[in-house]
């Protein structure tokens, strides 16, 4: 766990991490010069510009495009593809509603078709267009819902051709 100071919020929060950032920081941490993350390696003095150090840290790696809001987003669609659910990535984001967490999410088409198919097998007599009904007034069509919960089209009167 990481303990930060946010000074927008001017709270604390408990920032958990997972092994691999942990044993990324303790090597960080053999070699440190000082108490920065960020820091003039040529100076030893801190990033007063974060923004200066990310788009440096970012030209040495020869990556382009990237921002703190980039990194941001990335992290919470990462989370949201691996099925953690909007409340957890809202705290770990430290927004203060869902809807700001929405902001930084991106749904794909893969995600899109991946939850679609956790249904597949679920339902019985899937809803069938039923062909146009005869003007005479008669009851065309019901939908009932099955025991499983499941809505079915129940067809009656049905027009040929």
């Amino acid at each position: 766990m990481i303990n930060s100071f946010s000074h927008k919020t001017q709270k604390i929060r408990i920032v958990p991490i997972n092994a691999e950032v942990r044993r990324i920081l303790e090597f960080w941490k053999l070699g440190r010069k000082n108490e920065y993350v960020f820091y003039n390696q040529k100076t030893g003095e801190r990033f007063v510009d974060l923004d200066a150090g990310l788009e440096l840290a970012c030209k040495k790696a020869e990556i382009e495009g990237v921002t703190w809001h980039t990194l941001r987003h990335t992290f919470a669609s990462r989370f949201l593809e691996r099925g953690v659910d909007i409340i957890t990535v809202k705290e770990l984001l430290g927004h203060s509603t869902v809807t700001v967490t929405m902001r930084y999410t991106h749904s794909n088409l893969a995600s899109k078709v991946a939850a679609v198919g956790k249904l597949a097998g679920t339902a019985t007599n899937l809803l069938h267009l039923a062909p146009k009904c005869s003007s005479k007034g008669s009851e065309c069509s019901k939908v009932a819902a099955n025991a499983l919960n499941v809505l079915e089209l129940k067809t009656e009167g049905w027009v040929s051709g």
